[in-house]
């Protein structure tokens, strides 16, 4: 199993697993978004604090063939299946059913690299020459999932703190926007499954650790031929984050990342987070696991 935990800081920012192979200089972002202060029109729009309806609930991985990979919202696969919880929900001891798919821990869509690239440019305007560049056919699968994340990083979410993150750098500098300059904070990741089979089945929880920090944000790896991860946070709102260790039935143990959203009476009133949970929106909180493809901020306290 690899490492499911991974600390950084400002001064410490090395500490983060690099991914191999050469990449072109550059200090700028990629794509850096402005954050947004009018409010969600109540609460209709179409995304909500669950990342784009991204990387919520454990997903499935999609895989394009280029190391792309996505959290993807999986409802009605199984009667058992059941995505949110409520903090009590995780205790020691108790059962529950989880999706954990197997991903291979050298997957570069799960490493940063430490700059940001400057060629290719990662625009939407630049899509027909990227696809030449990556030899991908237009209107593939591949091609149609680049569009749509080239389209989701400048799509205009009011309400939200948010960046789509290409590079440590872009990380460090996104984070220190939000939070503020000087902070230091964590990436926290699940560790994948060693065992492959089931996929979906019971686990144990055997230890709940709760981090001190309430400023988080996830990060949802987005399907692309390099790393992409969609940053973002409700403003004005806060996380509960945790570190969990589970045993599968089939001895598989994960040490996992769960988040609880402590205000969702901003997000979609038809979110089926809410039908499973049996609840209104911004009536309790929803937590769910972070996929081992995706990736949670939390602020470490100084």
């Amino acid at each position: 199993m690899g490492n499911g935990f991974v600390s950084c800081s400002f001064l410490l920012v090395l500490l983060i697993t690099l991914a191999p192979g050469d990449v072109a200089g550059g200090d700028g972002n990629v794509l850096r978004l402005p954050s947004m202060t009018a409010k969600e029109d109540a609460g209709e729009s179409e995304t909500s604090d669950s990342g784009m309806n991204m990387g919520m609930g454990m997903g499935m991985g999609m895989g394009m063939g280029m190391g792309m990979g996505m959290g993807m919202e999986v409802e009605g696969k199984d009667p058992d299946y059941k995505a949110y919880f409520f903090i009590k929900d995780i205790q020691v001891g108790k059962t529950i059913p989880v999706n954990f798919p197997h991903l291979k821990e050298s997957d570069p869509a799960r490493n940063l690299p430490r700059k940001t690239r400057t060629f290719p440019p990662f625009t939407l305007k630049a899509l027909p020459s990227l696809l030449r560049y990556f030899s991908i056919s237009p209107g593939s699968p591949q091609a149609l999932a680049m569009e749509k994340t080239l389209t989701d990083c400048v799509r205009e979410r009011p309400g939200e703190h948010r960046a789509c993150i290409t590079s440590v750098d872009s990380l460090i500098d996104f984070v220190g926007g939000v939070f503020g300059p000087d902070v230091r904070f964590e990436i926290l990741r699940t560790s994948v499954a060693t065992k492959t089979s089931p996929v979906l089945q019971n686990y144990t929880i055997l230890e709940v650790k709760e981090k001190t920090s309430t400023k988080s944000l996830p990060c949802h790896n987005l399907p692309y031929p390099y790393a992409v991860f969609y940053c973002h946070i409700l403003i004005d709102t806060t996380n509960k984050m945790f570190k969990v260790t589970l045993r599968g039935e089939n001895g598989a143990v994960v040490e996992a990342v769960l988040i609880c959203h402590m205000d969702t009476s901003k997000w979609n009133r038809n979110f089926f987070a809410f039908r499973q949970l049996g609840v209104e929106r911004g009536t309790t909180e929803a937590c769910h696991f972070v996929p081992a493809y995706d990736m949670a901020v939390v602020l470490v306290p100084k």
